[in-house]
């Protein structure tokens, strides 16, 4: 009986290993969607007039759009080309930001325009090719140890709590500025 009741206690600890075991996968799994890169995706075909600026709200990884050339062309009918002035002057963007906070451009890109997104519902509207500009200037020279997502929700929580944009940025240097 007593060899019964240890072998059910193992069994017991068994299974309740086994679900954690099952539970702690399911959850690494779920949080490895949430990176910048995945390790590896099926490429999906995307017809580029189905990936028009103003159709597409997250810059996918397929997508035949540079996030540069998708960032500049956002609310436009159609995408500016790589030549464009504007294109050119947010890809320098975006290889800064990249730089300084180690993120991807089309992560950086993505947050810039979900953060415009954001802004809106409290009556701020701010383009998401100037957050880019704004949050890229204030970033140190290279490798913060702050991400731009993390950066772009401290900035968020400022303007949404009656802070202006130029206090908002001030504080934002004081806190990620480069240090003399």
């Amino acid at each position: 009986m007593v060899h019964k009741n240890g072998s059910d206690q193992r069994v017991k600890r068994s299974a309740s290993f086994a679900a954690l075991l099952a539970a702690s996968l399911f959850a690494c799994a779920g949080l490895g969607g949430c990176g910048d890169e995945p390790v590896r995706q099926e490429a999906k075909r995307v017809d580029p007039a189905e990936a028009a600026p103003h159709k597409t709200a997250w810059l996918e990884l397929s997508s035949p759009l540079s996030p540069a050339q998708w960032l500049a062309s956002r609310g436009e009918e159609d995408a500016r080309p790589i030549t464009d002035p504007e294109v050119q002057r947010v890809a320098e963007l975006l290889a800064t930001a990249h730089t300084r906070y180690r993120e991807s451009e089309r992560m950086i890109a993505n947050r810039s325009a979900q953060l415009s997104e954001m802004l809106e519902p409290h009556g701020i509207k701010e383009r998401a090719t100037d957050i880019l500009g704004d949050l890229t200037s204030i970033g140190g020279k290279m490798g913060q140890t702050e991400g731009f997502g993390a950066v772009s929700q401290y900035y968020f929580n400022l303007r949404v709590s009656s802070v202006t944009r130029t206090e908002a940025l001030a504080t934002l240097k004081t806190r990620y500025g480069a240090t003399p």
